[in-house]
């Protein structure tokens, strides 16, 4: 597991803290490492006691002879600094620090965290915690924790291997998981993560060769863009890196001078993260148990398309819809495969795709085994699901034992919806289980599992195709300062980065506006000049459609005067004049996010994004490939393509200034606050887009 072996895999746990009585945080490890079968050393350390548990008690870690890579900390916390200094003389690489006390409880706490952080950094201790509910090695029995989990020992080893910012949630869901058949490697409760950080902990699973899947239940993390790495990696290596995010309802509201900051919640850009970095979203325990059930089976598609064969005819519609739904496809047969299904399916069953068998199944299995061969190697199917119902008995086992033979003999990943009682249907089970094939109670429920696997697949298909994204940075510089730019800067800026803006000119105070605005074709469009004012609609700041020069001189002239009366404060440098544009509008811009840095944000204007909120998110920088994955998101993306006989609109000129947009997000991340180009409009196909404003706000 490089670095972090010895941690999960100690050669002897120290217990500093130890108790006599296994209710308490330093009795329960005791007991469990000493009665649940871990073959390393065990050093109960308590100056009280001589034996605890059977076991020798030492007076202090100094005492401990022997060798010994893990302690686990049960003191109070103000005691913590010196054990872990103790810990530091004595060589012990790793520390589990269970008590509470420190940042969670207020400012004192902060100071005590502050110091033991302190004390890791001149001992080189490793740390999981503090306020944590410990670390356990299902494989090699080692448990180094305590409360309701410690007093399970008979939890089922496994290939799941699973870290949780919440000790007691994270340690129930590993039961409910458990008691559905889920095999767990490591679990770890991360509590403060003052040192050993989520992201830390899912590449050490990605790390071990035993784990095949990697699963994190966070609040949050410090660093995104280190959990977007691990997940770019288990995508790479084909361990997929399962998150579940909780606490997402109360993101609140942002004090910004932006429309994208003011519509972004935290928990958008989370989602955006993990779809951009491979990461698989869950949100509930029914659908982790399905997940870890279908990724551990190691089989991925080849695509997107999916088959299906039930014994009845509504479970195969209710796949189907949910299917569908989900991006997958149903595909229609070869003719030899439907020829052959033809042949053996009952006249009031269905040969196309779902394939319903009926219940013929129970007096011929033979030929539903036939069905399964034939459906699963036709070169149309990337995955197979099989839609069993509640079969129970012989007739589960001999289905039980067709889908294992197709399966096995055509490598595709093959889903079994059955809801069969357990006691009614043992061997069939066991048949099923034996072989990895993926086992889940309701057709829905499978479809749901089939999508996520097709999806997470493709994704892998992008990522080998893809090579690192060079990143040239642009030579311009940003003004001195803090706050908004006015709109010329703003439209210079994105200028450098070849994203197109309009043809602008400025009337300064005292200029004839006709004169300025000679060469420029009519209708015309004015707006004041301000690097004060952001939003210049809501100080009677705009005028559109001006139809010739006279309108324009009085425009420009009630521009100044509202901006004047609606702002007195501010800086009034003239007015900006440009011919009108035409095109769809959308809203593109860049938060700085405190999570993921720079983060882009792209949504049709108008009402789409204002009141239906159709927006979508990626982190930046990102290459055009990206930016065409993140348009496909939008609710209205069909627009695009043209409606109702209008022409279809150039994605590929915005997907490219959107990328060039992540760029200049990325080159300036530490000076740029806010971006918004709105409304950017995206003309016909093969002319391209241009900018008709931009906020730009510094930090």
């Amino acid at each position: 597991m490089g670095a972090l072996e010895r941690l999960f895999q100690p050669r002897g746990v120290a217990i500093v803290g130890a108790s006599t009585d296994p209710v308490r945080v330093g009795g329960a490890p005791v007991k469990a490492l000493a009665d649940y079968g871990y073959a390393g050393q065990v050093y109960p350390v308590n100056p009280k006691y001589d034996e605890i548990h059977g076991l020798k008690c030492y007076a202090s870690v100094a005492d401990i002879a022997g060798p010994c890579d893990l302690a686990i900390i049960a003191v109070a916390a103000a005691a913590t600094p010196d054990v872990l200094r103790a810990c530091g003389e004595k060589k012990i690489p790793y520390a589990v620090v269970l008590s509470g006390g420190y940042r969670e409880s207020g400012k004192d706490g902060a100071t005590l965290e502050a110091e033991v952080r302190q004390v890791l950094a001149e001992t080189g201790i490793r740390m999981i915690g503090p306020n944590c509910q410990g670390v356990i090695n299902l494989t090699d029995r080692m448990y180094a924790t305590f409360g309701a989990i410690a007093a399970e020992p008979d939890m089922r080893a496994g290939r799941i291997a699973m870290s949780f910012q919440s000790g007691g949630f994270g340690f129930t869901i590993a039961l409910l998981c458990e008691q559905q058949g889920v095999g767990f490697r490591y679990l770890v409760s991360g509590g403060n993560e003052t040192d050993i950080k989520t992201p830390e902990l899912l590449d050490a699973f990605l790390d071990d060769s035993e784990t095949k899947v990697a699963f994190a239940m966070i609040e949050g993390v410090d660093d995104g863009r280190a959990l977007q790495r691990v997940g770019r990696r288990g995508l790479s290596i084909g361990k997929p890196v399962i998150v579940w995010k909780i606490g997402n309802s109360e993101t609140g509201a942002r004090a910004a001078a932006s429309h994208t900051a003011n519509m972004t919640g935290q928990y958008d850009i989370y989602q955006a993260a993990f779809r951009q970095a491979g990461i698989v979203e869950a949100r509930d325990v029914e659908q982790l148990q399905d997940l870890f059930f279908a990724f551990e089976a190691g089989r991925l598609p080849a695509g997107n398309r999916v088959a299906v064969i039930t014994i009845t005819g509504g479970s195969g519609i209710a796949f189907a819809d949910r299917a569908v739904e989900g991006g997958l496809d149903l595909p229609s047969f070869e003719p030899a495969t439907t020829e052959a299904l033809e042949k053996i399916i009952p006249v009031f069953g269905s040969t196309g795709n779902p394939v319903d068998t009926t219940a013929n199944l129970f007096n011929q299995v033979e030929n539903f085994t036939s069905a399964v061969s034939h459906v699963i190697n036709d070169p149309n199917v990337d995955q197979l699901a099989v839609l069993m119902a509640s079969v129970s008995g012989p007739t589960a086992e001999a289905a039980a034992h067709a889908v294992v033979g197709a399966a096995e003999a055509s490598g595709k990943p093959v889903i079994v919806a059955w809801s069969a009682r357990r006691e009614r249907a043992s061997d069939a089970y066991k048949v099923l289980e034996d072989a990895g094939i993926p086992i889940v109670p309701t057709p829905v429920r499978a479809a749901d599992a089939a999508a996520t696997l097709s999806e997470f697949a493709a994704r892998q298909r992008r990522l080998a195709g893809k090579t690192e994204m060079t990143i040239t940075p642009v030579d311009v510089t940003l003004p001195d300062g803090l706050g908004a730019l006015d709109e010329v800067a703003g439209k210079a800026l994105l200028a450098a980065y070849d994203i197109p803006v309009t043809e602008d000119r400025i009337v300064h105070l005292g200029d004839d506006p006709a004169c300025i605005a000679e060469g420029l074709s009519y209708p015309l469009i004015a707006k004041v000049l301000s690097p004060d004012i952001t939003h210049k609609t809501d100080v009677g700041g705009v005028r559109a459609n001006l139809g010739d020069a006279e309108a324009l001189t009085e425009a420009v002239a009630e521009i100044v005067l509202a901006a004047r009366h609606a702002r007195p404060d501010a800086q009034i440098d003239g007015v900006i004049v440009s011919e009108m544009v035409s095109g769809a509008e959308v809203l593109a811009g860049v938060i700085n996010d405190a999570v993921f840095g720079p983060t882009i944000a792209v949504g049709l204007g108008g009402i789409f994004t204002e009141v239906l909120r159709d927006i979508t998110y990626r982190i930046a920088p990102f290459d055009a490939d990206e930016a065409h994955a993140m348009l496909g998101e939008l609710r209205a993306r069909a627009l695009f393509d043209g409606v109702r006989g209008g022409p279809a609109l150039d994605v590929e000129a915005l997907a490219e200034a959107l990328s060039a947009l992540s760029r200049l997000a990325w080159d300036h991340r530490g000076r740029l606050a806010e971006l918004d180009v709105n409304p950017l409009f995206v003309r016909p196909k093969g002319q391209g887009i241009v900018a008709a404003d931009a906020l730009v706000v510094l930090k």
